[in-house]
């Protein structure tokens, strides 16, 4: 089928899911169809996007998934984070979600999770500059 990318949605987005409009957290961008016989052009279709937001995510990116789709993150590479990140343990559940957890200096330990990459980074380097303090 075809490759859809996840990524940061624009500061402001609402979810499109109806009736919804929390704030966003995931831009999906659909990349035009292929199908011709309707006698569009492949290249003069329109790129879709929907932002949707944590709730529903897990059951959207769910049904991309099962329809045949990838759902690629655009925001990072889960291999890069974890090769950078050698104190944390950095994994990806079933529906997707990423998390990281790791033990502080003082020895508590702690989890963080996002549904991006990009994200997660963004959360790991949170706890590590509120720990450093």
């Amino acid at each position: 089928m075809s490759t859809y990318q996840a990524s940061v949605p624009p500061a402001g987005a609402t979810c499109q899911s109806d009736l919804c409009r929390s704030t966003a957290v995931v831009r999906l961008t659909v990349p035009p169809q292929r199908f011709t016989a309707d006698g569009i052009p492949p290249d003069a279709r329109e790129v879709v996007t929907w932002d949707s937001c944590d709730l529903h995510w897990p059951a959207f990116r769910d049904v991309c998934v099962r329809s045949g789709h990838e759902v690629a993150d655009g925001t990072g590479d889960l291999g890069v984070l974890a090769t950078e990140s050698p104190k944390w343990d950095i994994w990806r559940s079933d529906l997707g979600r990423y998390y990281a957890s790791t033990v502080l200096p003082n020895g508590n330990g702690t989890t963080v999770d996002a549904y991006l990459i990009g994200r997660l980074r963004t959360e790991m380097q949170a706890v590590e500059t509120t720990e450093v303090r």
